[in-house]
């Protein structure tokens, strides 16, 4: 049986000679979808060759070699799929001075939902209703707030997987429940499993 890990193609990323910026490239014909997501940090998604097709801010872009495409920190965007022989895409990922608010309802800056709270408690807080609150915050951020939520834990978890996080230990600690369902949510959204992210992302010393 193919492993997981290796079976279809994936993005694969590395770190960049620069401190806290990651590289991550792709290369295939049948360039794979990616469910919608945000990233805290900037990104510039380059198309080396072939095509590619982006949501990002509620607008489509169809890139073409050459074409660059800059997405700021915390907006919602994804990745359509899209077939192109010999198609090969280059994201970097720069550090953001500040990711900005989840979404600001009158005037009250949400900066994270807590992951545990109830929805319904957040909009109380804000004077609203549970669905006025959900079609606000979506409206704002691209995503309904228990998808915002889902996106935000595995930020975090890509962030400690450049350390030395155990993979059973983080996802129960952000609330998944377990390495599997961890691993399925990060592929679908990264690219990548959650193995294979952080074998990149280690230096040499760290991979032999």
């Amino acid at each position: 049986m193919t492993r997981p890990d290796t079976a279809p193609p994936c993005w694969h990323y590395a770190p960049a000679p620069h401190d806290g910026v990651e590289l991550a490239h792709w290369q295939g014909t049948q360039v794979p979808l990616l469910q919608p997501h945000f990233h805290r940090q900037t990104q510039l998604s380059f198309v080396l060759r072939g095509s590619r097709v982006v949501e990002a801010g509620g607008q489509r872009f169809e890139l073409r070699a050459g074409d660059c495409l800059a997405i700021p920190a915390g907006v919602a965007h994804r990745g359509l799929a899209h077939t192109h022989a010999g198609t090969v895409c280059l994201n970097v990922y720069a550090p953001a001075e500040r990711t900005g608010a989840a979404c600001v309802l009158d005037g009250q800056a949400l900066d994270a939902l807590e992951w545990h709270e109830p929805v319904s408690r957040i909009a109380r807080r804000l004077g609203l209703g549970r669905e006025a609150f959900t079609r606000r915050f979506a409206a704002q951020t691209g995503l309904p707030p228990h998808a915002w939520r889902l996106v935000d834990r595995l930020n975090v978890a890509r962030e400690r997987l450049r350390g030395d996080a155990e993979l059973a230990d983080l996802a129960l600690e952000l609330g998944f429940t377990d390495q599997s369902h961890l691993g399925r949510h990060f592929r679908r959204v990264f690219g990548v499993s959650p193995g294979r992210y952080r074998r990149g992302m280690r230096p040499p010393s760290q991979t032999s």
